[in-house]
């Protein structure tokens, strides 16, 4: 069954082809799960890893995308993501071989979200940098004894 063409290079792009593999079959499934935002950001993010003279085989895919899918709630990872994409693409770098610049990313805007998350629970403003890890423990433990 013909499904369409590639909107990159025009071929077509037979169904049958798509699902050929168990791992593309399954990678299909893990995108079609996700909103199409969600999805488009995942794929990006996937072709981080791929290198200039090669394609990204779909079981190497599916595996990283498991692994990120598996580091935080959608909406983090998705944020982190976003940003990885926007920081690294077009860039000329190596690809990547791991997830240690998501996680970085990650960690950054998890902190950021607790901020600000903090900051409109006790009606602080927030200026400028995020406070620290230990500056948001010592806030946290406060607030505890206070409730």
């Amino acid at each position: 069954m013909q499904m369409t063409r590639c909107p990159v290079c025009h071929a077509r792009i037979g169904l049958e082809a798509l699902v050929q593999d168990e791992a593309g079959r399954e990678l299909l499934g893990v995108l079609s799960r996700l909103s199409m935002d969600a999805g488009s950001t995942l794929v990006g993010y996937l072709g981080l890893f791929r290198s200039a003279s090669r394609d990204l085989a779909n079981a190497k895919a599916l595996k990283l995308a498991k692994e990120v899918l598996a580091l935080a709630p959608l909406e983090l990872v998705g944020e982190a993501m976003r940003k990885t994409v926007d920081n690294l693409q077009g860039h000329g770098n190596r690809p990547l071989t791991n997830h240690n610049y998501l996680k970085k990313v990650l960690e950054d805007t998890t902190v950021n979200t607790s901020t600000t998350a903090h900051a409109v629970r006790s009606g602080e403003i927030v200026i400028g940098l995020p406070r620290s890890k230990t500056a948001q423990a010592v806030q946290a433990l406060k607030e505890f004894g206070n409730e």
